[in-house]
């Protein structure tokens, strides 16, 4: 049987999935098709195109256009709202060949985030407004979570939505917003009860990010791209139709949210370009001082990296079919998060140490390795470890829920 991820990488991958014949010319349309479109200023760079200046964020959205004409953009939404409605192993192949190939795919908060929770918990009026614009890549979202003193502790959040008739006002700060330079829209948690214990007291909020009252400044990360924003919102109304979920119920959806979005089915792929291009390099300095295939060191590496791959893979196949059946739970949930949040950066570094100065020279120097990939991914490797849900959260999440042990008194 075939590995999903492309052929022609140097390393047989030891776990596969059973592919019948559909499912293989499907995967032979996707490399086809991506190996003869996808704009090289994507393939150059390991960055979220929403991270980019906007005119190479427009590029990406026209290709995220001809993905969707060709149902692959949302393959895993039903065909009612404009998805693939696709059984789940052809969503798995497509989210890896995109993900291997280094698609430029915008806008993940509103199609892998956003949109599972207007599935689940928002009304009809909510899905036929939202769900079309994000499918076609016409409205973009940010994730309005973290606060100054609400990151870890998101349930620390302080902002206010104070009921006033048919509207919610709403009061406050929000910080290292994914997407929020470039956002149209933005979901955000809200404190409505503040008489409660903090989880009971939230809500789920839509907001429209030209709404009065709104001010967001960009935030500029250590890649050099303003990869986060933080908005101020003073008086600003929001229509108490743009509620997700009941009043004061906005936690459990939060919850939901944070499920849906930890498959990692796209990062187990991304680690298999990386290891693939890592590989390819040092057989290409075959001959030269930078032979480094018989060094012991760097082929113990390259082995274990190569059994967490298969491992992290194994991990996502297993979240997805969960996921599909509804059965994932929460603590398995933040086990692939706390894995793939490590091993992206993990990866990185020790690629960066493999190919030495020039592996942490970023894209765009002329003397950067492979591209500038693991300088670049070095560093956002470190965002991962922090952005939805900090790895210290996973592990209380894991040894909490998953493992029934005691929590770990406040000080």
């Amino acid at each position: 049987m075939e590995p999903v991820a492309p052929s022609g990488s140097p390393v047989r991958h030891p776990v596969r999935l059973r592919l019948d014949d559909g499912q293989r010319a499907l995967q032979a349309e996707l490399r086809a098709f991506l190996a003869a479109s996808i704009p090289d200023e994507f393939r150059r760079t390991v960055a979220n195109p929403d991270y980019l200046p906007r005119d190479a964020h427009e590029r990406a959205v026209a290709f995220c256009r001809e993905l969707h004409a060709r149902g692959w953009f949302v393959p895993h939404w039903p065909a009612e709202h404009e998805g693939g409605g696709r059984p789940i192993i052809e969503q798995v192949i497509i989210r890896e060949e995109l993900a291997y190939a280094g698609a430029p795919l915008v806008n993940s908060n509103g199609t892998n985030m956003l949109a599972p929770v207007l599935f689940q918990s928002g009304t009809p009026e909510q899905q036929a407004q939202h769900l079309g614009p994000i499918a076609r890549s016409e409205v973009m979202w940010a994730q309005g979570y973290s606060e100054s003193e609400a990151g870890s502790d998101l349930a620390a959040l302080r902002m206010t939505a104070v009921r006033d008739g048919d509207h919610y006002v709403l009061n406050g700060h929000k910080t290292w917003t994914s997407n929020g330079r470039l956002a149209d829209w933005i979901f955000v948690l809200v404190r409505t009860d503040p008489d409660v214990k903090p989880q009971a007291g939230i809500s789920f909020l839509l907001v429209d990010m030209r709404t009065p009252g709104i001010t967001m400044r960009p935030i500029r990360s250590m890649t050099g791209y303003p990869t986060f924003a933080e908005e101020f919102f003073d008086d600003v109304r929001v229509p108490v139709e743009h509620r997700v979920g009941a009043e004061h119920d906005g936690w459990r959806v939060a919850k939901a949210l944070l499920n849906a979005e930890r498959t990692n089915i796209t990062r187990a792929a991304q680690a298999q370009r990386f290891y693939d291009e890592l590989v390819e390099w040092l057989h290409a300095q075959e001959g030269t001082r930078l032979d480094l295939r018989r060094d012991p060191l760097v082929r113990e590496q390259l082995a274990y990296l190569a059994e967490r791959i298969a491992v992290g893979r194994a991990l996502s196949y297993r979240i997805a079919h969960l996921q599909a059946a509804g059965a994932l739970t929460p603590a398995l949930a933040s086990l692939s998060k706390l894995f793939w949040s490590s091993f992206a950066f993990e990866i990185k570094d020790v690629g960066t140490r493999i190919l030495g100065p020039g592996g942490l020279l970023m894209p765009g120097d002329a003397d950067a390795l492979v591209d500038g990939h693991f300088a670049e991914g070095l560093l956002l490797g470190l965002l991962h470890q922090i952005g939805g849900g900090t790895n210290e959260v996973q592990r209380n999440v894991i040894g909490e829920a998953g493992l029934g042990l005691p929590r770990e008194p406040r000080a």
